[in-house]
């Protein structure tokens, strides 16, 4: 018997790809696997083999436009008869559809700021532990619907399409870059607490450079504007990508010899790729969020550096709403480049 199931994560893209862990390992006897997104996921869901359809969720939209969206949606949705529904967010809509679409079986996590409503709309509720990565805590609502048992999850899942291949195939050859000399570094994210200082950035690449490394800055259109002020400060230039999509940087981090990011959707990524990873955390759980069945180094402060440091992790977005995390200020160049360094080497 063919069966289909629908998961929804209405997150980030750095939550889209962990989720990809849950959707290998669903059972082969699902042979459709559908989903509900936010519109900045599309591109991670298709780069996914084994989701068929991708409902995105019209946040875009105003009034009656949105409202003929969400319609459009649902009565796609009933028409595709699920049997299992998986609810990985705390999103409300995820309780509406379990009790619309008639599922034979439905699972989300318990969520502390959702009342009766929302916890008597599924047939499942895990509880919370977040004293696992994200991944596990992910796979554990298919382990308590009796759908997995294995004791470790997944690997995360992509496929970059062909074509994105072979442009950034074509982009390295044009920049006279070597994939075993090559350095991806991705230094931006849209909450600045968990940055480190550009001139770190800076004194890191100027010695990559120096050892005839090749290093790109990657990230978003968003993003340029902190890559160019990072490069400002270099003696010796990194590349700098430009309007990159989604795909071509997954296909430049296969490219890789290294991705060394901060805490981001980057580390998510580079693990899909398979690519080296070293991830600098600061006020989150690297626990949490750290890459993923890859081979990587964390870099973060505690105590053993100095006991300023005892607070780390403490999940909040800076020191005493600050919105700048000293566990990330205070971190010097050389410790990054020792990391880098021993995973080359390694």
């Amino acid at each position: 018997m063919i069966k289909t199931a629908l998961f929804l994560k209405t997150k980030n893209i750095g939550d889209s790809i962990i989720l990809t862990s849950s959707i290998a390992a669903l059972p082969k006897t699902f042979k459709y696997v559908d989903v509900v997104c936010l519109p900045e996921s599309e591109s991670i869901f298709k780069m996914n083999p084994r989701v068929r359809h991708i409902f995105v969720i019209p946040r875009h939209l105003k009034n009656f436009q949105k409202l003929s969206a969400y319609y459009n949606i649902f009565k796609k949705l009933i028409s595709n008869h699920y049997d299992f529904l998986a609810q990985f967010s705390v999103d409300w809509r995820g309780a509406l559809l379990a009790r619309l679409l008639h599922v034979d079986l439905s699972v989300a996590r318990e969520a502390s700021r959702r009342g009766p409503f929302w916890h008597q709309s599924f047939d499942v509720i895990t509880p919370i532990e977040d004293n696992k990565p994200v991944a596990e805590q992910d796979v554990d609502l298919l382990r308590a619907s009796d759908l997995y048992q294995k004791k470790d999850a997944p690997s995360y899942q992509l496929e970059v399409p062909h074509k994105n291949q072979l442009k950034i195939k074509k982009w390295l050859q044009s920049q006279n870059i070597s994939k075993h000399k090559l350095i991806v570094i991705h230094a931006s994210s849209r909450w600045k607490f968990k940055e480190i200082p550009l001139n770190t950035w800076a004194t890191i690449i100027d010695v990559l450079k120096s050892k005839k490394m090749h290093v790109v800055l990657s990230g978003s259109k968003d993003d340029l504007k902190t890559n160019q002020a990072i490069s400002d400060l270099c003696q010796s230039m990194p590349i700098l990508t430009n309007n990159f999509s989604i795909e071509d940087t997954a296909a430049l981090y296969k490219s890789a010899h290294l991705v060394v990011t901060i805490d981001s959707m980057s580390t998510h990524l580079a693990s899909a790729m398979d690519t080296p990873v070293i991830s600098i955390f600061g006020p989150t759980n690297d626990l949490n969020w750290r890459p993923w069945r890859v081979k990587y180094e964390v870099i973060a402060l505690s105590i053993a550096d100095d006991p300023t440091f005892a607070c780390r992790p403490c999940g909040m977005d800076g020191c005493e709403g600050t919105k700048i995390s000293q566990c990330l200020v205070q971190m010097r160049p050389q410790m990054i480049l020792k990391s880098i360094e021993s995973t080359l080497k390694n």
